[in-house]
């Protein structure tokens, strides 16, 4: 036996490890965030690993690709959105949950422009679109049915009229993001002033129904 190695060193035991896994995958999705929303898609795995402060073997053991990355940081900032739309929908007024809800929605889809793409249009064949699709739908549902009861909501408007909405103000975004990345805060107070249960002009269309909404959503 080699004494003069001295003492084997203990080994990290396996919650120490987890640990740190977790710890570098955080730091890789805040970095990644950080450089899609600076220059879109152009940074490599590697220049996000530079900006997390981990190793790029670190960076290739969590994520095959960039690609990889922009789906984990995709899927944060949906989490993060709808957590917040589901708090909006718990508001005691409904006129205020809905427009904290339009905020919610749409406030990420501003401000991730490099991800807005996927933030407006979840492939149908992503195994959770279904369940975004689910949760925003009870927010609508939830604020729709309060807002009637407390006369603050339209009674006419209907969740697939929320949803076509919701759909208006993301390509405003992506049509005028360019030019002004916050413009559609001035276009949203004209939207939830239709909404009012006091709007003066009464809707003369039926809404689409919730099978026509979904199909032309994800139609491309």
């Amino acid at each position: 036996m080699d004494e003069s190695a001295g003492p084997a060193q203990p080994q990290p035991d396996r919650r120490t490890r987890r640990k740190d896994a977790e710890r570098n995958r955080s730091a890789l999705i805040a970095a990644g965030s950080e450089l899609f929303d600076a220059a879109g898609l152009l940074p490599t795995l590697d220049d996000v690993a530079r900006r997390a402060g981990v190793g790029v073997g670190t960076a290739y053991r969590h994520f095959p690709n960039k690609y990889a990355l922009a789906q984990a940081v995709f899927a944060e900032t949906v989490e993060t959105m709808l957590e917040a739309a589901e708090c909006a929908a718990k508001m005691e007024d409904a006129a205020d949950g809905l427009a904290a809800f339009f905020e919610a929605v749409l406030e990420p889809q501003a401000n991730k422009r490099a991800l807005g793409k996927l933030l407006r249009g979840t492939p149908t064949e992503d195994p959770g679109a279904g369940n975004v699709q689910a949760r925003v739908k009870r927010c609508i549902d939830q604020l729709l049915q309060r807002g009637r009861e407390q006369r603050v909501i339209r009674a006419d408007v209907a969740t697939t009229d929320v949803g076509v909405l919701m759909s208006l103000m993301a390509h405003l975004i992506e049509t005028f993001g360019d030019a002004n990345p916050r413009l559609w805060r001035r276009f949203l107070p004209i939207l939830l002033d239709g909404l009012r249960a006091d709007a003066p002009t009464s809707l003369p269309e039926q809404p689409l129904n919730t099978s026509a909404f979904l199909s032309r959503l994800t139609a491309g």
